[in-house]
């Protein structure tokens, strides 16, 4: 027997060895084994042509075939098996720290083989096992019988007989006694030896190195226990094509392209060795340690390993890296890496102490949906939030593909066991984003199989339908279709959008309805718009002012009255932070009250345009609006960042989402039975159709004016929401010119503004927008304004020809009043309602009929993102009450549903 060892101290290996050699005598055996003891932690024995690759902290035996030196002999194959067993029972006891250096031959005696064949003294196969169990009870366990073993102190451990990760030391204990065991995990322990080697001894260099990194940009105390975490515990890798973990050591370098490709048998450099079989390397069975990830693993952690290489860092430069998960000692990402670039508009990540933008998630922080949905994940904070940001940063780096466990667990790198717990629970995670509309939302297709969609969670037979084909329409059904529900739309026009439509009668898109974005910033329609490829264009903000006579107003007098109008709105909103909805008032009425002091200075009585202004945003009369709520979305997130305008249309981006699903125009609604289990619609045409759950998207005003009979009738809170809350109207005018008259008053503003002194006017042409394009090499010019307030009664006798401005080329007047399907811009708060009236819109009835649209959305009405973003909201409430809890589904399948009806 030959033994090529590093380690200059092989007392304990050469006891070990001694006594697997005396095995190989008692079986009769005349052999030579050459093991060789490498740098690092792995191990060869070379036994009859065949190389057993094994690495310590494996506790187990990973073989390979290779053809090696005629020198090395075995005679009897049949002991193969059970020289494999010892060997990796030893190897669960030899937990040493070798070198490279020095590399020595240690002789022991060896029983040679004759050259001309097999001893004839061979013992039986019936021999060999009485002899190997007769020294396996009395050599083996008697040798072992008087060894001390301390077991872990902390409670709740799982490891019978810890073992020692780091081997930091001459004196590491391996698995024998210590004074103390220190706790990473069940899995992970580090011995009083080895601490002492780092707090105390030869190792406190390389500690204090690293302690001084860690100070310098952590916001946490550094500690021996961080440091074993951080630098110390081995590396976790999954198969590519078993998906069973193996160990890698710890001075291994973990990088996504090696993590995407490694299979067992493949060293961390990627290299598999020459005459390497696969589907033996892949047959071994995992380690079994493994099992501590699975119940009740985080009560077990006492130290986080932190991600590192983490591509979520250089967009969190404003945070300290353990804050939110990462390394402080990753200098190598956060000093020297540059950042990849997200698409325009995609920013996902609230910048530090700036929490104010919608969708925009706050990488230190849990919010409240996060803490309600992982009760266990909130224990482990940073953990949740490196796994979290990296999601969240891969899809905006990329969202024209699906955010999946294979695009997300190569970029999860962190050292020990607990990456294995990381990348078995991605997939809660992605699914929570995912119904949230954080992620794989808007134009793409769901692939064939995904690991985080619980798709069998709901019956096969389940159906949906969903009255209306606009925004939240069809946002639900792509979300629903993603999830394999049977999704109906029934459209009551002969095309899809709703109070989206796009005209071309001008040569160009203009839209009837909507066609800008309002906050571009991370909102989800500019990022769709970048999956269709749809072009955006930025408005300027400049806006310059025009009176009645043609005059250009000053830049300083429309700053001032800018900000003398601005201050009455401060001023009110003191105002009513000591009132209750029984105190409220009419705006405009509010505002008069304070409006003769800003006469007094300023001389001028030009405010109506602001007025003007506020009444087309709000879509009524300022008589009619609440002083109190009519900006209550105020009070959440909002979208930032420039207003953008779709010169191709908004049509263009909801055709690429109504792909593929099951839309039946011309189909207009009568009445809705929801009485039994199965809702039972019928058309006016005589046709029903019947489903488990059904989404009622309509605009408000057709559910005001009991367009649509409900049996039974709506319970009274929801028909005190749907009679609440305001219909607001706007007109759009769109004229034509053969010239650019207005162009030497604008100084190339996208929009200039129509100042009046006459109130009786107010709410006529307030802003003119400029949405000239081209038709081919020629340019067609034209300005779209709109008419609201209480202008909006003026024109009720006149043609469109007598509302619009003189000597247009072409026009046309909208008039989504008399739209049958329509009738309204949309919804405002009226004086005495409350904002909490857009939640009882969107409140679920019998958690059977459920409702969407910008009228049910709090946070963004009148908007198409509160649409979509509707649609998306009930999609996933429909999506949880389906889910059926009888069908072998875990516990926190159970959860999903329990918080759901606690919900409703």
């Amino acid at each position: 027997m030959t033994i090529l060892d590093s380690n200059e101290k092989t007392g304990t290996s050469k006891l070990i060895l001694q006594r697997l050699f005396l095995v190989l005598v008692v079986l009769g055996q005349s052999t030579r084994i050459n093991i060789i003891l490498r740098g690092g932690l792995d191990v060869t024995v070379v036994i009859n042509g065949k190389n057993f690759i094994m690495q310590r902290n494996f506790m187990k035996v990973e073989w390979f075939s290779n053809q090696v030196s005629s020198k090395v002999h075995f005679v009897n194959t049949k002991a193969i098996t059970v020289i494999t067993s010892i060997i990796g029972w030893w190897m669960s006891l030899l937990h040493l720290e070798w070198t490279d250096n020095n590399i020595t031959d240690i002789a022991m005696p060896v029983m040679e083989k004759s050259e001309s064949g097999p001893s004839s003294t061979r013992a039986s196969g019936r021999a060999v096992k009485r002899k190997f169990d007769s020294i396996d009870e009395n050599k083996f366990e008697a040798s072992f019988s008087d060894k001390r073993i301390r077991k872990c102190e902390r409670t709740g451990c799982l490891a019978k007989v810890p073992i020692c990760f780091a081997c930091a030391t001459e004196r590491c204990a391996g698995n024998g006694y210590t004074s103390r065991w220190y706790h990473i995990t069940s899995a992970e322990h580090f011995c009083n030896e080895c601490f002492e080697h780092f707090y105390r001894r030869s190792g406190y260099e390389t500690y204090l190195a690293w302690k001084g990194l860690w100070s310098k940009y952590s916001r946490t105390e550094a500690s021996v226990r961080t440091y074993m975490a951080d630098q110390v515990l081995p590396h976790w890798v999954q198969c590519t094509l078993c998906n069973k973990w193996r160990q890698l050591s710890r001075e291994a370098t973990l990088m996504p392209d090696f993590l995407k490709k490694f299979t067992c048998g493949m060293n961390a450099s990627g290299v598999k060795k020459p005459g390497h079989n696969q589907s033996d390397a892949c047959n071994y069975p995992e380690d079994q340690r493994i099992e501590y990830t699975w119940d009740s693993f985080i009560n077990q952690i006492t130290s986080f390993s932190y991600m590192k290489s983490s591509p979520a860092w250089p967009f969190l430069t404003g945070y300290f890296p353990d804050g939110v998960g990462m390394s402080p000692t990753d200098t190598d990402v956060f000093v020297e890496t540059k950042a990849q670039e997200m698409p325009k508009y995609l920013d996902p990540f609230a910048i530090s102490h700036d929490h104010g933008k919608a969708r925009h998630v706050t990488p230190d922080t849990l919010d409240e949906l996060e803490l309600n949905e992982f009760p266990d994940l909130s224990r482990l904070p940073v953990t949740y939030l490196a796994l979290r940001n990296i999601c969240v940063t891969l899809w905006n780096l990329n969202c024209k593909e699906w955010l999946t466990r294979n695009r997300c667990s190569p970029y999860i790198n962190c050292r020990g066991i607990i990456r294995v717990f990381c990348v078995e629970n991605i997939d809660r995670i992605l699914w929570f984003l995912t119904r949230k509309g954080l992620i794989n939302f808007g134009l793409l297709p769901v692939p064939k199989s995904l690991s985080f969609i619980p798709t069998l969670a709901v019956k096969e037979e389940t159906s949906v339908i969903i009255i209306g084909a606009g925004t939240a329409g069809l946002s639900a059904a792509k979300q629903l279709t993603n999830y394999g529900i049977k999704v109906k739309l029934l459209e009551a026009k002969s095309k899809i959008g709703g109070r989206i439509c796009d005209d071309e009668s001008f040569g160009v898109c203009v839209g009837r309805g909507a066609q800008v974005i309002n906050g571009s910033s991370n909102n989800p329609l500019t990022a769709m718009c970048y999956q269709a490829d749809i072009p955006l264009k930025e408005i300027c903000d400049k806006c310059e002012l025009i009176s009645d006579k043609g005059e250009i107003i000053s830049k300083e007098m429309d700053r001032r009255m800018d900000f003398h109008f601005n201050a009455i709105l401060d001023i009110i909103a003191e105002w009513r932070k000591t009132k209750d909805v029984s105190q409220d008032i009419n705006l405009l009425d509010k505002f008069w009250e304070m409006h003769q002091q800003f006469l007094d200075e300023s001389q001028l009585s030009f405010s109506e345009f602001h007025f003007s202004n506020l009444e087309y945003a709000c879509g009524c009369n300022l008589r009619h609006l609440s002083t109190l709520n009519w900006d209550q979305n105020e009070a959440f997130p909002q979208f930032c960042g420039a207003n953008v305008v779709l010169p191709q249309g908004f049509l263009k981006l909801l055709q690429k989402l109504a792909d593929n699903l099951d839309i039946v125009y011309n189909s207009e609604v009568k009445d809705l039975d929801y009485s039994g289990e199965i809702v039972t619609v019928k058309l006016t045409n005589g046709q029903e159709y019947k489903a488990n759950k059904i989404l009622v998207t309509v605009p408000l005003a057709v559910l005001k004016n009991q367009c649509i009979q409900f049996k039974p009738d709506l319970p009274d809170w929801k028909m005190a929401a749907i009679n609440s809350l305001g219909i607001g109207l706007v007109e759009k005018v769109v004229l034509k010119f053969g010239r650019k008259f207005w162009k030497s008053k604008t100084n190339g503003a996208d929009m200039f503004g129509h100042v009046s002194h006459d109130a009786t006017v107010r709410g006529q042409f307030s802003v003119f927008h400029d949405i000239s394009g081209r038709s081919g090499s020629k340019e067609v010019l034209i300005l779209s304004t709109h008419i609201s307030g209480e202008y909006l009664k003026l024109t009720e006798d006149k043609t469109d020809k007598e509302i619009t401005i003189p000597d247009p080329i072409k026009y046309f007047v909208t008039h989504w009043k008399n739209d049958k399907y329509a009738q309204m811009a949309y919804s405002y708060v009226p004086v005495g309602v409350e904002g909490e009236i857009f939640d009882d819109m969107a409140h679920v009835v019998e958690d059977t009929v459920f409702f969407g649209g910008e009228a049910t959305n709090r946070q963004h009405p009148q908007s198409v993102t509160g649409a979509y973003l509707s649609g998306i909201r009930e999609a996933e409430k429909i999506f949880l009450s389906l889910w059926v809890i009888d069908r072998g589904y875990n516990m926190q399948d159970i959860k999903y549903r329990i918080r759901y009806i606690i919900y409703i």
